[in-house]
């Protein structure tokens, strides 16, 4: 007789090896019912949290804090010009105070679940469709 956490396994093996299925969601949503099966909160808090995202107070896994450069939009009027659209890349050290505090810098936090960002991932129209489908 085959235990539900072996069962478990070889039904999320299947959902990862089906091209139909969405990896977006179906390995974390099955992730939980392992954690479940096999008591394992640890593994349960980590798959829910990246399914449904996480809170401003919970620390981020590295692979979800990519780098990001600062950029402002410089717009001159020196006397008979307009100069529009210059973008100029900036240091975090450059920002006031309060905007480096706030841990405004050079990596963007990606809190979202991937419930949330499964969708704007699967606009097929820019060419990122296929991963997440």
């Amino acid at each position: 007789m085959t235990t539900p956490d072996v069962r478990g396994l070889e039904q999320l093996e299947r959902t990862v090896l089906d091209d139909t299925a969405s990896l977006a969601t179906a390995p974390l949503r099955q992730c939980l019912m392992l954690a479940g099966y096999a008591h394992h909160a640890e593994l349960r808090a980590w798959a829910l949290k990246e399914l449904e995202g996480y809170t401003a107070t919970d620390e981020l896994p590295p692979y979800r804090k990519v780098p990001a450069a600062l950029e402002v939009a410089v717009d001159l009027n020196p006397p008979g010009q307009i100069i529009q659209g210059n973008t100029r890349r900036i240091s975090p050290h450059q920002l006031p105070q309060h905007a480096r505090d706030r841990g405004i810098g050079e990596s963007a936090p990606i809190r979202q679940g991937v419930r949330e960002l499964a969708p704007s991932c699967a606009r097929v129209d820019d060419g990122v469709g296929e991963a997440w489908s």
